[in-house]
């Protein structure tokens, strides 16, 4: 770990970095984590390495500082470049660098200006690093991400079904955090209650995240339409974009299937989940699914497919909502298909959602991200910050159970 000047025992100063300010669930963690840190007082700078354009992009909240490294305008070769050599300015004026992933520019670059300036170096994992690697790292880039992941001060992951990976990496085991994601409960709920309702006369089924391969829309599209074909009529909605869009419109072509809505992007994924019949999560591989933490809170009936240590550990099991093997047309097919036949027993399972989302306190979350961080740059929080109290400590003990699940999963596979 990088000296560090303890004599000065000033409050802490954190540095998220990201490649970008696309949209997608693992930037909208880091931006709600970067106003919560600013809320309880902590300096926090996000610096995206690229500004883009003609895509969505998130935008933090105003309390928040926000950095651009290079303009999208610049030529390729040096948009890279200026980028790092502004984020090394950047990481001069403050206590820990963060990567708010596992993979990208961003932990690369933040890597290096964690290096060059001698700054503690965290990664905030969002998911399976072998995964990510394979299926979004050029190959000429592939050691080198891994060798920063082995090499930070510390990582954080937002389920404990990642740290397996991350400690065969090679990030030794006492490194490694679990720090869930969390949700405002209340907030969303309000949210989703001064939003009008669309009349409809048919069940309305949703999904929502960015059109990649990883996500399975394909899979439910092909459920849905089988389901259809049956006689019961639903809607199914796609809320997102990605480079998946071509591929998924031209299977619903394929399919004829006309009663598949895909309306892009939105910034209030209440607006899509409130008043839903149903929710699924089709996803081939997911971490800690904010969706369907989402899903929970409003009360929204849930199929998801059985993917993780973080969608079991939501639902509960299967005792919030229905778990269906992971890429299975027809296991969808069958979940969907019940549904629409008889949905009390998944409304009566999402009744529980809200109280049993309440587990997940983002503030409290929040605060514990920032403690790990303190103790590692060796800095103070602003007076009367904790990380939580004894009776908000249901939720970590679901974390340590699922951990444990997970190292007797793969002593037993060993």
């Amino acid at each position: 770990m990088p000296a560090l000047d303890l004599a000065s025992r000033r409050p802490l100063r954190v540095l998220f970095v990201q490649g970008h300010l696309r949209e997608n669930g693992g930037l909208r963690v880091v931006l709600e984590l970067a106003r919560r840190f600013v809320a309880d007082g902590v300096e926090t700078t996000v610096f995206a390495l690229e500004d883009v354009c003609g895509v969505p992009t998130a935008t933090p909240d105003p309390s928040v500082r926000l950095v651009l490294g290079a303009d999208a305008a610049l030529p390729g070769s040096r948009r890279l470049p200026r980028g790092v050599r502004r984020l090394v300015a950047e990481a001069r004026h403050h206590d820990v660098v963060v990567s708010g992933s596992e993979i990208g520019h961003g932990v690369l670059a933040g890597w290096i200006a964690a290096r060059l300036t001698r700054r503690p170096f965290v990664v905030l994992a969002q998911g399976d690093l072998d995964e990510a690697v394979a299926a979004w790292v050029p190959r000429h880039l592939r050691r080198v991400t891994r060798l920063a992941d082995a090499h930070a001060d510390a990582t954080i992951c937002v389920s404990p079904g990642l740290v397996p990976g991350i400690v065969a990496n090679g990030q030794p085991a006492e490194r490694t955090h679990v720090v869930v994601n969390g949700v405002d409960v209340d907030a969303l709920r309000a949210r989703a209650a001064g939003r009008p309702r669309r009349r409809v006369a048919v069940p309305q089924v949703v999904s929502l995240g960015r059109l990649t391969p990883h996500k399975g829309f394909d899979l439910l599209v092909r459920a849905s339409a089988a389901v259809r074909a049956r006689g019961l009529e639903h809607e199914l909605t796609i809320a997102g974009e990605g480079e998946g869009r071509a591929d998924l419109e031209a299977l619903v072509a394929d399919l004829g299937a006309d009663h598949v809505r895909l309306p892009g992007f939105t910034d209030r994924p209440e607006s899509v989940l409130s008043g839903a019949d149903l929710f699924v999560s089709s996803s081939r591989t997911e971490a800690m699914p904010l969706t369907l933490l989402e899903s929970l809170a409003l009360g929204t009936p849930v199929v998801a497919t059985d993917c993780s240590v973080g969608t079991r550990m939501l639902l509960a099991e299967g005792e919030l909502g229905r778990l269906v093997p992971t890429e299975s047309v027809e296991a969808l097919t069958e979940a969907l298909a019940a549904h629409l036949t008889d949905p009390e027993p998944l409304r009566a399972a999402a009744d529980r959602g809200p109280e049993f989302a309440r587990r997940f306190d983002p503030q409290r979350l929040s605060r514990e991200h920032l403690a790990i961080l303190a103790r590692i740059a060796g800095r103070d929080l602003p007076a009367g910050l904790s990380a939580g109290s004894p009776e908000h400590r249901q939720e970590a003990q679901d974390v340590q159970v699922a951990r444990q699940r997970t190292a007797a999963g793969d002593r037993h596979a060993a």
